[in-house]
């Protein structure tokens, strides 16, 4: 419990169908700038990520970009920020974990799904300790919700685990949840 520093943020690489989605980005971007917090985030600047990254940046954060050599170029790189270089996404991802105390989840795909099930994962088996939210815009996490609900009914997740996430529809919400955490 208390105030997360460094927040991985989880999220598309292109903007998605509804424009909620980048608004709610830039607004957990501003945020965590206003707050004094650092982003780290995967490095791309395209998509829901340019938008948490650039606002994060124009409000004051500091910044650790997370990089996959050859997968992005020199247009990816936000000035100031402590740039760090993997191999592959598997190295990413754990890079992007291990530089952070908070983990929060935008709309995104395949990635943003891995990265997040991964960081379920490795707490449940007691590897890491990241509490983790999941920013329900516009509804986009009501589906995977349902899942759990699924998941814990057929007895594959045990009502336990439901401490290892927190949801909301606002950045300001989302991140007074994780601290309280």
């Amino acid at each position: 419990m208390g105030f997360h520093q460094r927040i991985a943020v989880f999220c598309g690489s292109s903007a998605g169908t509804r424009p909620e989605y980048a608004a709610a980005a830039s607004a957990l971007g501003a945020l965590i700038g206003a707050q004094g917090r650092t982003l780290v985030f995967g490095g791309c600047l395209d998509g829901l990520m340019a938008a948490v990254a650039k606002s994060a940046a124009a409000h004051g954060a500091a910044i650790s970009s997370e990089f996959v050599r050859g997968l992005y170029g020199a247009s990816d790189r936000l000035p100031g920020a402590q740039e760090y270089i993997y191999d592959n996404v598997r190295e990413r991802k754990r890079g992007l974990i291990s530089h952070c105390d908070a983990c929060v989840a935008l709309p995104g795909g395949f990635g943003t799904l891995d990265e997040l099930t991964d960081v379920f994962a490795a707490s449940q088996l007691g590897e890491i300790a990241r509490p983790v939210g999941l920013l329900n815009v516009a509804g986009y996490y009501d589906g995977l919700l349902r899942f759990f609900d699924t998941m814990r009914a057929e007895g594959f997740l045990a009502p336990e685990w439901d401490r290892l996430y927190v949801t909301a529809e606002t950045p300001e919400r989302l991140l007074s949840l994780l601290d309280a955490q």
